[in-house]
């Protein structure tokens, strides 16, 4: 007590010395009695000499936080009413020294939040740290030399070697304002770890304290202070998250330091705070996006990341995320962030590709199919149905339809080539004939359909159609560079081969050597549903081959023409293929042949 009636010059670090016997007393000592009293004398001297303490914070708040983890409970609620009488009362003094002292406040609340003997304590403690985000906002902190003394002593925020948008530099000294942002850190770096507590109160006030906090405040920061709290803070609860939640066990790096796993239930994790969390992050990030536009990248490669997981709940997640961001933002983007956003759409399709290369290994599939014949599930089995694939296409018409008029025609033609190259994917597996008879052979348990892929490569191309025609309709900016025309006449070329092929192949039988004439095998029910779910594509096909240009058509007529003799000698084709086949010969292509007579 003698120490503290002269208040410590700056830059010393006297005080702290003194106290480390208190510390030291604090940890090793296994009596009860002697905790106490030690908490007892540290509480003295700071309600004494709360004007005079500097350096000594440092030890003080070190033993409150060693009480918090105190296996007596007396030892914990007596810390804790004297640190709320501490914060609440003599809240500036503690913050008018070093900012390493604010993060030991805030490291002892808490420490008294991981507190299993009263949830009560726990949740103030969590309180007073929104309590310490308001008083952050209001900027009032302690002594203006402060910033002096820190340039002095060498101990100058990380912020004051870069200029924010807030504030400005003046011979290496940041503006106050950006000064107090730096406080910021352990307070909501705080929060976002307690966003993993097993308890459910806990985290959810802890997530809601977090972003009340952004969101209040926000405007306060920096583009700088932004690009820390989404890599710093925010960030790491959704790699928390992605990391246990996976029930495929691949790409899991969960580790001993952050094994809370076995004590929270996976799906309260996934709907209660990963839902939210996701969410709360794109409101953010669209309320602030004067400021954070930059991030975009990251918030997409965010999003995108949850779409790509093989957890159905997850990826559908990511996708009402991204839905939630287009819906509220797309407006806002400029050309150049449209063509971040399309670019991580055509990654999210390619990405969540039905993948068959299992079927390549024998053992496999051999292990796999004895397990079939008993399993109870298919859950060992992929999926065919490919549900994430589709859901993809779903959301990406439904930012289509909301942002059509905002986007150029090169990028439109970036989600073309995805979803080309998605249809092209699933053309590829429907058109093998060994992997469908493998794949048939796990039929009666995975209820595969024949072909597997079908819905998928008919609705891809149905929406690469309707993305070019809507084109040549719309002609938006960069129309003329980007040759849309052309895209879609070798679009079409390329659906009508394919389905000739299904059409014409495997139904006829021959001898050359007796030069016999051919015979008309009967086609199967399988065939014949296959075609009828093929034919509205093809009709579409060869309506938008009929809505281009006279001249374009034209033009274009010879590369058509074969096609569309190979159609007619289709004798499984669709009765709906022939009828748009009727109209399009006797009405476009007529008149045509008519006018070189």
């Amino acid at each position: 007590m003698k120490f503290l009636e002269r208040e410590e010059l700056a830059n010393y670090n006297f005080q702290n010395e003194f106290m480390k016997p208190f510390e030291i007393v604090m940890q090793k000592s296994s009596a009860v009695e002697i905790r106490e009293l030690i908490i007892r004398c540290v509480s003295q001297m700071v309600l004494s000499r709360v004007k005079n303490v500097k350096s000594g914070w440092k030890s003080m708040f070190t033993v409150f936080t060693t009480a918090a983890y105190d296996d007596h409970k007396n030892i914990v609620f007596l810390a804790f009413e004297i640190i709320e009488k501490i914060i609440r009362d003599y809240f500036p003094y503690i913050t008018e020294t070093e900012t390493t002292t604010f993060t030991d406040c805030v490291n002892c609340l808490i420490a008294f939040t991981n507190t299993r003997f009263n949830r009560e304590i726990s949740l103030n403690a969590i309180a007073f740290l929104r309590f310490c985000a308001t008083k952050l906002a209001e900027g009032d902190f302690g002594s203006p030399s402060r910033n002096k003394d820190k340039e002095v002593s060498g101990k100058v925020s990380p912020l004051s070697s870069q200029t924010g948008k807030e504030g400005k530099q003046d011979n290496g000294e940041v503006t106050q304002k950006e000064d107090h942002l730096y406080f910021w850190f352990p307070l909501l770096a705080g929060l976002s770890e307690l966003s993993f507590d097993p308890r459910p109160e806990i985290r959810k006030s802890a997530l809601d304290i977090l972003f009340e906090s952004l969101r209040n405040h926000g405007h306060l920061f920096s583009l700088l202070l932004w690009e820390r709290v989404f890599e710093s803070v925010l960030f790491p609860i959704f790699d928390f998250v992605r990391h246990t939640v996976d029930p495929s066990g691949s790409n899991s790096p969960v580790n001993n330091e952050v094994d809370i796993v076995g004590e929270l239930e996976p799906d309260s994790w996934l709907y209660e705070t990963c839902t939210l969390a996701l969410q709360l992050v794109v409101d953010l990030f669209i309320n602030f996006y004067n400021t954070v536009n930059p991030l975009l990248r990251k918030i997409l490669m965010l999003l995108v990341s949850f779409i790509q997981r093989p957890h159905q709940n997850l990826a559908g997640i990511g996708i009402a995320a991204f839905v939630r961001l287009m819906s509220n933002a797309g407006e806002l983007f400029s050309d150049e962030k449209w063509l971040e956003v399309v670019l991580s759409l055509k990654e999210a399709a390619i990405a969540t590709l039905p993948d068959f290369s299992f079927l390549e290994n024998e053992d496999f599939v051999n292990r796999n199919y004895e397990h079939a014949l008993t399993a109870e599930d298919d859950g060992d089995l992929p999926d065919s149905a490919s549900p994430e694939t589709l859901a993809n296409l779903r959301t990406l018409m439904e930012i289509y339809n909301m942002h059509r008029y905002h986007l150029s025609a090169k990028n439109m033609l970036v989600l073309f080539d995805g979803l080309h190259e998605v249809a092209l994917h699933a053309h590829k597996i429907n058109s093998n004939t060994i992997l469908r008879s493998k794949l048939q052979e796990f039929g009666s348990v995975t209820q595969m359909q024949d072909p597997p892929l079908l819905r998928l490569e008919n609705e891809s191309y149905q929406i690469c159609l309707t993305f070019l025609q809507n084109l040549i309709v719309d002609r938006p900016h960069t129309y003329e560079e980007a040759e849309v025309e052309s895209h879609l006449v070798w679009l079409c070329q390329e659906i009508l081969e394919f389905y000739i092929v299904v059409a014409s192949s495997g139904f006829t039988s021959q001898s050359s050597r007796d030069n016999q004439p051919n015979w008309l095998i009967p086609l199967g029910s399988g065939k014949r549903r296959e075609l009828a779910t093929r034919s509205p594509l093809v009709v579409a096909t060869l309506e938008a081959i009929c809505s281009l240009e006279d001249a374009s058509f034209e033009k274009n007529l010879p590369h058509f023409f074969p096609l569309l003799s190979s159609l007619v000698s289709c004798e499984h084709g669709s009765h709906e293929v022939q009828v748009a086949l009727s109209d399009m010969l006797g009405l476009s292509v007529g008149p045509v042949l008519l006018k070189s007579c």
